[in-house]
């Protein structure tokens, strides 16, 4: 399959230069997102901007959705995220400021009535399971009355009922319940010792307390092995890697089996398995994608073969199923690259039919968007890196793989978690770089999961220490092969990619680069601060989260090693300009008033700029403030790399809940 289908029409289009995009379009409203099949096939679903405001609109008709309605009047943070019941209700997640603490509403759409079915504060809800046989309860886990654990409860959608069925007495993680709504299976973290499966034996009382261990996973095993299903017979589905690098399929009988028996084990297997499709009423898997630089689709289910092949030859993007009616014959479908937003299509598998329904950004087909490599880059002890190189339109030689006309500034773009990883996907921040006339360099270093447990096992204790040299040595790749200029490289981040930027800056001592900038935001720059300050329902990862990052903040060694990790500590090594922004409502990462790394570039003046979004948490939420960022950030790095911009006026960003506390000229803001 050739990944980079050109044409010659694409190749004339590049030979001019390419149109400044608007922020707006990169980072605004979205058109549409997210449309979702009910499951009677009768209705179609999707998020939309009203006012403004993403919120939840419902349509009658599948092929004309001109006649949408809204059925949701959010005017704050609006939705991101929804679902339909079964008996046509739609359910949604909502948090205040990006505080995570969710609240689970419940919607009518024929009255657009909206009720909160968990009114409670401070506590967080998420949803586990809903049910054909049940159709008006849905299974919640809720964070009270300990806010450490998580039990499970039952609420009825009409009545309002809310019924404790489970007590989290054994510290679970995570539930799998069955269409009898009977708690089954759950699994909790071990600490250092992995991770554990159980499966209740006596099921005629719903409060027992009768668990019993049947599947133990070591800590290599832990973050690629997982329950993912359970269906009506009785049948656990897992993803297991305890016998290779990579995991495979699995299932086992819960009364009656004792050894997995193996489902799938994808072939020339380089990555993990990353999506799996389940029937939607039998809860049986019918195919899964494995993902090593690019998303290769297999079938279970010879049925399911014909439409994976059609989907597959339609549009050479990367495809994902969203939804599924009850009886697997309609689904919506979204496509989307490394420089294609996402596209919706609503497909119909009695006739192989498929029908456009809407793009995420339409405003970007008239602009030509970046070209986007994936490759694999070698670290110095020989790791495989899976990288996206993203390089300007025009600005790259067509007769030569990965390679620009001439070596460009680039931004070393370092995603968050660590336990994450980046994909051939459409990512608004590197086309807003590669349009202003920067390469994007996205690296998955170690620690990043789905590609193998040595990356993972390879990042033990080495935040700022070798996940660190991968960044370097990912960098030292594209200087080597002519893509950046070593005077005009960039670190960029959110999360632990705002940790990776501070570490860049602080610990990086290389002869042949040093980092121009770099720009973060909500990224722990005191490793002590971030483990002793963790939200209290992250408890029980809290042992395994300390071994990951190297060192036990209440031991005299380990608080050592945390702090020789920790950029706040080392400040004054930080010697080239830096932006900062954090979100105030942050509960991973905290805010404090006091910032030891802004004071420390503010003593050894060294150019600095700090924004604080008082209606955020640990991510953008707000459209608005995700602009004010984005216009931040392109102004920084066009004083420092030398890039365009979008130009903006002082006065445009008055009105957001932010505070620019240092930095205002440099940002044009005086």
């Amino acid at each position: 399959m050739n990944c980079f289908p050109w044409q010659f029409s694409d190749l004339l289009k590049f030979s001019n230069e390419t149109k400044l995009i608007p922020r707006e379009y990169l980072y605004g409203n979205a058109n549409k997102l997210s449309p979702k099949i009910s499951y009677d096939g009768e209705y179609l679903a999707f998020i939309a901007p009203r006012e403004g405001i993403m919120n939840i609109f419902v349509s009658y008709d599948l092929y004309n959705l001109s006649q949408a309605k809204p059925i949701t009047f959010d005017k704050n943070r609006g939705i991101r995220e929804f679902w339909w019941t079964y008996d046509n209700r739609i359910l949604y997640s909502n948090d205040k400021n990006g505080d995570e603490d969710y609240k689970i509403y419940s919607v009518n759409i024929d009255t657009n009535d909206v009720t909160c079915l968990t009114p409670f504060e401070n506590v967080q809800s998420k949803l586990i399971r809903l049910s054909p046989k049940f159709p008006h309860e849905i299974i919640i886990k809720i964070n009270m009355p300990d806010p450490t654990t998580h039990n499970l409860y039952k609420i009825n959608q009409k009545t309002l009922k809310i019924t404790q069925i489970e007590m989290n007495n054994q510290s679970f993680n995570d539930y799998f319940v069955d269409d009898l709504l009977r708690v089954r299976c759950a699994s909790k973290d071990a600490g250092i010792n992995g991770k554990e499966i159980y499966v209740k034996d006596d099921n005629s009382d719903e409060k027992s307390d009768k668990w019993r261990l049947i599947i133990s996973y070591n800590l290599d095993d832990a973050t690629s092995s997982n329950v993912i299903s359970l269906d009506n017979d009785g049948t656990i589905y897992l993803i297991d890697s305890h016998e290779s690098e990579f995991n495979s399929l699995y299932k086992l009988d819960i009364e009656n089996g004792k050894e997995l028996e193996l489902i799938a084990k994808p072939p020339d297997q380089k990555a993990d398995i990353n999506k799996i499709l389940f029937h939607p009423a039998t809860r049986k898997p019918l195919a899964y994608s494995v993902t090593y630089l690019r998303d290769q689709w297999f079938h279970l289910d010879e049925k399911i073969l014909y439409d994976l092949v059609f989907l597959r030859n339609f549009d050479d993007s990367e495809f994902d199923i969203i939804s599924q009616s009850l009886d697997n014959l309609i689904w919506t479908v979204s496509y989307e690259s490394g420089n294609k937003p996402p596209k919706y299509y609503l497909y119909n598998r009695n006739d192989q039919s498929i029908h456009h329904l809407f793009d995420a950004r339409p405003k970007l087909d008239q602009y030509t968007l970046g070209r986007v490599f994936p490759l694999i880059i070698e670290s110095r002890d020989k790791l495989n890196l899976a990288c996206y190189l993203t390089l300007p339109a025009g600005k790259y030689d067509t007769s030569a793989k990965y390679k620009p006309k001439n070596p460009l500034p680039l931004i070393l773009h370092v995603h968050g978690g660590p336990w994450s990883r980046d994909y051939y996907c459409f990512k608004a921040d590197s086309q807003l770089f590669a349009n202003r006339g920067y390469a994007v360099l996205n690296v998955n270093y170690r620690s990043s999961i789905g590609l193998g447990k040595s990356l993972i096992r390879a990042g033990i204790g080495q935040w700022g220490k070798k996940m660190n040299n991968d960044l370097i040595d990912a960098v030292r790749w594209a200087i080597h092969n002519n893509v950046a200029i070593k005077e005009k490289i960039a670190i960029y981040g959110k999360s632990y990619g705002g940790y990776a930027t501070l570490a860049g800056l602080a610990f990086t001592d290389v002869n042949d680069f040093e980092f121009a900038c770099g720009i973060e935001f909500a990224g722990p720059s005191d490793l002590v601060k971030l483990i002793r300050t963790i939200p209290p329902y992250w408890k029980s990862s809290y042992e395994e989260f300390v071994y990951r990052l190297g060192g036990d903040p209440d031991t005299d060694k380990g608080k050592k090693y945390l702090e020789s990790c920790s950029p706040s500590k080392h400040a004054d090594n930080i010697k080239k300009p830096l932006l900062i922004a954090q979100g105030k409502n942050d509960p991973r990462v905290k805010y404090e008033k006091h910032n030891d790394i802004l004071e420390s570039l503010k003593r050894n003046k060294i150019s600095a700029g700090y924004i604080l979004y008082c209606d955020e948490g640990h991510g953008f939420v707000k459209p608005k403030n995700q602009l004010s960022f984005a216009a931040f950030t392109e102004k920084f790095l066009s004083t420092y790399l030398g890039g365009r911009h979008e130009q903006y006026d002082k006065d445009e960003f008055k009105n957001l809940n932010l505070k620019v506390e240092c930095g205002k000229k440099l940002l044009g803001l005086t």
